[in-house]
């Protein structure tokens, strides 16, 4: 008898812990613009110690300092392209501020410049989004799934109202950041992406095989498939934050 009020014991404070879990990831936004600037990579090297370059100027501190700018560098598979910079403001108003700092400096201009060397130019592709939800801190991982894909127009509401419901049925299997952005400029190819994070690559894939053979994925598949066209899934690196240092 004792053994069973024990184990009925553990199961309770188990269901007890995923319930707690559950009810700290927030599916919110988080207010952010995000601009993706997609590069075809041909000389790492070279490439690399001009955005170091970049990084160290007083162009680069000032833009950092007047609008809180958070730049970093991530590699790419399963894309066209190899990498991109992904520049993040904290909201509208912060990437207002903080465009013109950067396109007025010199710094910078050198920097786009010396792409034409570095980059195959003719395959550059940028988008400006937007986040739409952001549950945990993304800043912490390090390999991102990366959904790229169309939701009719219109539709946006019905799509984002099943991805969360699917999602907190996973929450047990996602142990990283997640999280959706709506691509306001720049969306020729993809209206929205869905990112899932991790700081490993094992992990991230164990985790995205049980997700995706869940019957709760399956309902979601089966709910969205009229009104959703998947693009390209990327997997998505870090290579290095940029902060000055």
């Amino acid at each position: 008898m004792n053994k069973l009020i024990y184990s009925a014991f553990i199961v309770f404070c188990f269901n007890l812990n995923l319930t707690i879990q559950a009810e700290d990831v927030k599916m919110e936004s988080d207010g952010t613009i995000m601009e993706f600037n997609y590069l075809t990579v041909t000389d790492p090297q070279n490439f690399m110690m001009s955005l170091d370059k970049f990084d160290k100027s007083k162009c680069a501190e000032n833009w950092r300092n007047e609008s809180g700018v958070g730049v970093s560098l991530w590699s790419l598979r399963g894309s066209g392209n190899s990498h991109f910079i992904l520049v993040v403001y904290e909201n509208a108003d912060k990437m207002e501020k903080g465009r013109p700092i950067f396109n007025s400096c010199y710094e910078s201009s050198a920097m786009i410049k010396s792409f034409q060397k570095t980059t195959d130019t003719d395959r550059s592709w940028n988008w400006v989004a937007e986040n739409v939800v952001a549950a945990s801190q993304w800043t912490t991982d390090t390999v991102f799934a990366k959904y790229n894909f169309k939701v009719e127009e219109g539709h946006e509401g019905h799509y984002l109202e099943a991805w969360k419901k699917m999602m907190s049925s996973n929450l047990g299997n996602v142990k990283g950041s997640f999280g959706m952005n709506r691509v306001l400029f720049g969306n020729r190819y993809a209206s929205h992406m869905v990112y899932v994070g991790n700081e490993s690559l094992d992990e991230l894939l164990n985790s995205q095989k049980t997700v995706l053979s869940s019957d709760s994925f399956t309902d979601f598949s089966n709910d969205v498939k009229d009104i959703r066209q998947n693009v390209n899934v990327e997997l998505v690196s870090l290579v290095k934050f940029y902060t000055g240092e």
